[in-house]
């Protein structure tokens, strides 16, 4: 018996525009990396990407909005491999730990680069009040996720919270950030077992020893 023949999914005008878009948002992430977020422009972007300046200004109204992007599929990817580490095993904590720990290890959350081109940005926003609102909207993105992440491993364990996640989210965040920023000036000032340390203490304080 014959088998069916392989199935094409048609490349639709959505689907042309998603893949423009992320191909542009990989060429961002090169130039800004390369760059700096000031130094950067959209016309190198398009080049890097192999489009023209105006497919960038088709999917993004200027170069705050590009970099915003960025940042938010940085998150999004984050946020979406610890859930998927969280989901793909036991939820007892003695367990679950070092699966945990194996990522925040990684890469994905230590990249020296990128922490100096979101200070950049950062700054920038300091005073630019229209790129400081769209930060603080993706910052409230941000911790909506990491909430909702937190909520949903709590069901899963079918405990209450001992404090409001909203707060958790907010405190987790700001923690790791500020060890990117520690990074930055003194490399050996978080070490492995800094990382050890402040997982087990957030596994103490959310948990209660469960």
């Amino acid at each position: 018996m014959a088998s069916e023949p392989e199935r094409f999914e048609p490349l639709t005008p959505d689907r042309r525009r998603a893949m423009t878009r992320e191909h542009l948002l990989e060429a961002a992430a090169l130039v800004f990396a390369r760059d700096g977020f000031h130094a950067a422009t959209l016309d190198e972007v398009a080049s890097t990407a192999g489009f023209t300046k105006g497919a960038v200004y088709s999917n993004f109204k200027n170069k705050e909005d590009l970099f915003l992007a960025l940042l938010d599929q940085r998150i999004e990817r984050q946020v979406g491999v610890v859930a998927e580490v969280l989901e793909s095993g036991s939820h007892d904590a003695a367990e679950q730990f070092p699966r945990v720990r194996a990522l925040f290890a990684g890469d994905l959350f230590w990249n020296d680069d990128f922490a100096i081109l979101h200070l950049e940005f950062v700054l920038y926003a300091r005073r630019h009040p229209e790129a400081r609102a769209k930060l603080a909207a993706s910052a409230v993105r941000t911790r909506e996720l990491v909430r909702r992440l937190i909520d949903e491993e709590y069901a899963s364990i079918g405990m209450a919270p001992k404090y409001a996640t909203e707060d958790v989210a907010e405190f987790s965040l700001a923690l790791f950030s500020g060890f990117g920023l520690e990074r930055l000036v003194d490399p050996a000032a978080v070490t492995d077992r800094t990382l050890d340390t402040t997982l087990a203490v957030l596994y103490d304080a959310l948990l209660g020893g469960a």
